[in-house]
């Protein structure tokens, strides 16, 4: 059984990465300050606090961190930060997530982009189509040689603007500058209507976006918390272990909240009864990403020799992700990767940092 679940997981891993159609995956350690320079023929992963990359990488260009700059070149851009800014030439398609995001005007774009963030500024033209959501989205002076998706409360146009197809965007925005902008056609959209259009590509982006916050946040994680690698990296992973962890994992999960609303409602310690469901609902999310870096890491060690954490990391979460998306067999998963995570955690608080 053990070898059949490791096949599957070694199969799914070799299908992930022939559609990367890269040459090699390479990885960049994270520190405080990172300057990610040269030539690379392979894909290429970066991450740190403030992360300056002006590499030309003949792949994938990864880089996550919370204030990123980036220039040189690549085939695809896949981004996350808190300040994103991107002077960078991307060949084909560019993926972003982030907080501040400006495109500036010496980026080159081949083909889509995809941003989720808050404030995002675009200053480069777009050979293709543009999918974005935010609070707010400056177009101005641009031009889209597609369509362009705005998922925004309030977007910016001006004279300059062109959209050469069409231009969707929620009917309760504010839009500045519609009537001077050179756009194809005009659609406005209610929510229901999006709900109901929910593309393959809506997807493929909703998939990008939740693989880069499970990134961020696990990166997070062990820089504030180092001891909980140096534990993830110890644990026992034997089948007994693993079958109690799960069992504890699902008690934990049942008991907490029950005894939490039971003190809410009886007005018994009501603020101590909030923060532990505060806190339980973050463990729920951690409790997973948990487990995404143990997958990863058994498997970087078993197939590439490798025990690097942030290639452990991307594919822990990349494999775990796709897995879930199998129907029946999926849904089984996640329950079982909850309640073992949920376990961990339970260990974890349990030996009061030992």
């Amino acid at each position: 059984m053990k070898k059949k679940v490791l096949g599957l997981f070694s199969a799914l891993l070799i299908a992930f990465m022939l559609t990367l159609n890269v040459n090699a995956l390479e990885i960049v350690n994270a520190g405080e300050t990172v300057v990610e320079e040269g030539e690379f023929n392979s894909t290429r992963l970066v991450a740190g606090n403030k992360v300056t990359d002006k590499s030309k990488v003949d792949g994938i260009s990864f880089v996550a961190g919370n204030d990123i700059t980036l220039e040189g070149s690549a085939p695809y851009g896949f981004y996350a930060g808190n300040i994103v800014t991107v002077n960078k030439e991307i060949e084909r398609d560019l993926f972003i997530a982030g907080n501040s995001i400006n495109i500036g005007s010496d980026a080159k774009i081949g083909r889509d982009l995809f941003i989720a963030g808050n404030t995002i500024k675009i200053n480069a033209n777009i050979e293709r189509d543009i999918r974005v959501g935010g609070t707010s989205v400056d177009l101005s002076g641009i031009t889209i040689g597609g369509d362009a998706y705005i998922d925004a409360s309030e977007i910016v146009m001006d004279e300059n603007t062109t959209i050469t197809g069409k231009l969707t965007y929620y009917k309760d925005a504010k839009v500045t500058g519609l009537e001077k902008a050179k756009i194809g056609t005009v659609e406005t959209k209610e929510f229901d209507e999006v709900v109901i259009e929910y593309s393959f590509m809506d997807r493929v982006y909703s998939f990008i976006i939740r693989v880069f916050a499970a990134f961020v946040v696990l990166i997070v994680l062990f820089y504030m918390l180092p001891k909980s690698k140096e534990k993830l990296d110890n644990i026992d992973l034997s089948f007994d272990n693993i079958a109690k962890t799960t069992g504890m994992g699902l008690v934990t999960l049942v008991i907490v909240p029950f005894i939490s609303l039971i003190t809410l409602f009886t007005g018994i310690l009501t603020p101590l009864a909030l923060i532990a469901i505060a806190i339980y609902a973050i463990s729920i999310y951690i409790a997973s990403i948990l487990v995404y870096y143990i997958v990863g890491k058994e498997l970087t060690k078993k197939i590439f020799k490798n025990e690097n954490k942030y290639l452990a990391i991307i594919i822990g979460i990349v494999l775990v992700k796709l897995i879930k998306l199998i129907p029946a067999f999926g849904g089984l998963l996640a329950a079982l990767l909850l309640f073992y995570g949920m376990g961990l955690i339970y260990k974890f608080i349990s030996t009061k940092g030992e």
